[in-house]
């Protein structure tokens, strides 16, 4: 029997604790090959057009996917050679040689890896369509992609992974020849000291995690981009810290509760607990950290999606909006409008504002902004659907519009502040009764609009400063396309093109899809790329509790025969594992909460919503790998043959 038949035999007989390497590889591979296949689909790209540089988007996620799938693999399969420590110590006792030992899980990792490889690129090849029309679904796209598995991809997948298994069967080559046979049969018997925990350590870790909280919750929003790198660096080391260090504190403090620490066997298990965290403390901070960062990175990316109708309702109002002073425009528009009897108006509105000269609130240069007469203004939020009529109690009250505060200062109030108007040879300062952080209008028409009482308006209004914008609002706005075409082409032709300070027009729709192919786009990969980490993460808290019952299975062995039950042992086990799977998921779920009320605020997003979504899914599949580690560890301590 050759090397490669007692490799082939040895995947057989072990399959079993290979089993979720091998699906999670396969898991790894099908994502993997997913991405490469929607770049590389040919029909994906003609439905979506040039609206987005979509090959280039799926291959920066594909490179992402690869270099944390490598990371993942090289991992467990380090992982899983040194476990087989004892297996290769009786290898060497019968005679064979490193050369041949090294061989021989050289050939069972690449006959595991073409057989993932295999089933990988199936799967994926089968469940391709699914994903690509869920991608097109998100992105609002109708067309209908035909099923094809583009050699590109295949070639491709087939060539990265090949690299890997070979580069880890390399490795685990190397490994072989670390090993020292005496070392080998006595590492499981080494007794291990009990784990210190330092009080200062300790006390480093919740000092650095609460100054990372801090600098990045009440630190100035400008400084934001320089306080965050900073955040992360303390954010990481009081993760390790908490794990190496106050974790353990926290434990062996439970001790001094003589009640709860004598009763049943939680003094085992207690005692185990500690062994357990200090041996995986950097493996479980290096999980807090990248789960807190998927967290994060799922909660915005979702956020996208689910804002976009709520921030188009606000930032573009109108489903048409053109600037233009000729009245014979609106008629031609609304004889396209007319083509189209599931776009109906609603409602229309001319708005009608004077360019004035001034100092804008807190400003220390002059600049250009448009006034709005109250009677105006009061029309124009009433098509609009805006409930908050203005009643301006003097001359020198004003409301203002500005669109540019959601992005510099969006906590700061502007209410009781003053700007001043120097225009007509007629100076005059008006104080802010309130103010919106929106366009009165459509996003980017015009930016700054000050609504004033009409005796005021009629002050500064003349011909030659008068900016009137007309805004339709039709039925079925988000399934306008053909008439959206029709109106943008009038309008290329009608009106001269904008000099790059105010767009000339605004649809509805045109935004409307630019928005949902985008947040459709990052919703996707964003969820894909959580499902690779959180499949990682967990297999690799798995792995390592499966490798610990095997070497724990002794000590059960005597508890079982000093009179515990097999409850209370399953009792300890679950209560042990529960903290190694808790502990990472709730420093994780912590970190991205502080994360995330940071970016709710910058972005002007609610988070509420997605957040309570990305976490519950995301807890209920840690969940499932928890009970899976459970009983697959009670059946190791209960079985022969893991012995």
């Amino acid at each position: 029997m050759g090397l490669f038949d007692i490799a082939f035999k040895n995947i057989k007989r072990n399959f079993y604790n290979y089993f979720l390497y091998f699906v999670s590889m396969i898991f790894s591979i099908m994502i993997y090959f997913t991405f490469t296949s929607i770049q590389y689909n040919t029909k994906v790209q003609e439905a979506v057009g040039s609206s987005v540089n979509f090959a280039a988007v799926f291959k920066a996620a594909a490179i992402v996917v690869a270099v944390f799938v490598s990371i993942f693999i090289w991992y467990s399969n380090s992982f899983f050679i040194r476990k087989r420590k004892k297996e290769v110590a009786l290898y060497s006792l019968l005679g064979i040689r490193k050369k041949e030992i090294g061989r021989m899980l050289f050939y069972e990792n690449i006959v595991m890896g073409i057989l993932a490889l295999i089933a990988g690129i199936l799967v994926g090849g089968l469940l391709s369509k699914l994903f690509i029309m869920l991608l097109i679904k998100l992105m609002g796209f109708s067309a209908s992609i035909s099923f094809m598995i583009p050699i590109k991809a295949v070639i491709n997948t087939a060539i990265i992974f090949s690299i890997l298994f070979l580069l880890t069967s390399i490795n685990g080559y190397r490994l072989i020849y670390k090993f020292k046979l005496i070392e080998l049969f006595k590492a499981e018997n080494e007794g291990e000291r009990e784990p210190k925990a330092s009080l200062i350590r300790s006390a480093l870790a919740i000092i650095f995690i609460a100054a990372g909280y801090l600098l990045y919750t009440k630190g100035p929003l400008t400084l934001s981009v320089f306080a965050i790198p900073v955040t992360l660096v303390l954010t990481v080391i009081g993760t390790f810290l908490l794990f190496s260090s106050l974790t353990l504190l926290v434990i062996k403090l439970s001790k001094k509760n003589k009640r709860r620490y004598y009763s049943g066997i939680n003094m085992v298990g207690t005692s185990q607990l500690l062994y357990r965290i200090k041996g995986s403390a950097r493996t479980l901070a290096i999980i807090a950290v990248l789960s807190a960062a998927t967290l994060t990175a799922m909660e915005v990316s979702s956020s996208f999606y689910y804002d976009l109708t709520v921030n188009l309702q606000k930032n573009h109002a109108f489903t048409y909006a053109f600037a233009s002073n000729n009245t014979s425009l609106d008629k031609n528009v609304e004889d396209i409008i007319s083509k189209y009897p599931k776009n109906k108006i609603l409602s229309s509105v001319d708005m009608n504002f004077a360019k004035v000269h001034g100092l804008w609130v807190d400003a220390d240069q002059a600049s250009n902004f448009y006034l709005i007469s109250e009677s105006n203004y009061n029309k124009v939020a009433s098509a609009r659907g805006l409930k908050d009529k203005v009643e301006l109690n003097s001359n020198d009250e004003i409301i203002i519009y500005d669109e540019n505060l959601s992005f510099t200062s969006p906590e700061k109030s502007y209410i009781g502040k003053t700007i001043n108007i120097d225009t007509n040879n007629q100076k005059q300062t008006l104080k802010v009764k309130d103010y919106k952080d929106y366009s009165l209008v459509n996003t980017g028409m015009i930016r700054r609009v000050v609504v004033v009482k009409d005796q005021v308006y009629s002050k500064y209004y003349l011909k030659d400063n008068l900016y009137r914008i007309k805004g339709y609002i039709t039925d079925n706005k988000k399934d306008s396309e053909e008439l959206t075409k029709e109106f943008i082409s009038l309008i290329n032709n009608k009106l001269p093109k904008s000099d790059g300070s105010y767009f000339n027009y605004s649809a509805y729709y045109e935004d409307y899809r630019a928005g949902l192919t985008y947040s459709g786009l990052i919703i996707f990969i964003g969820a894909f790329l959580g499902l690779v980490f959180l499949v990682a993460t967990g297999s690799i808290i798995f792995f390592k509790q499966l490798s610990e019952a095997n070497d724990d299975k002794n000590r059960y062995e005597i508890l079982k025969k000093i009179g515990v039950t097999s409850k209370e042992i399953k009792a300890s086990i679950s209560k042990q594992i529960f903290m190694i799977f808790a502990l990472p998921l709730g420093v994780g779920i912590i970190h991205s909460l502080v994360a995330s009320t940071l970016l709710s605020k910058i972005t002007r997003m609610n988070l509420t919503l997605p957040i309570i979504i990305t976490i519950g899914a995301y807890t209920i599949i840690y969940m499932i790998y928890y009970f899976l580690t459970v009983n697959s560890y009670y059946d190791i301590i209960n079985s022969k043959r893991y012995a």
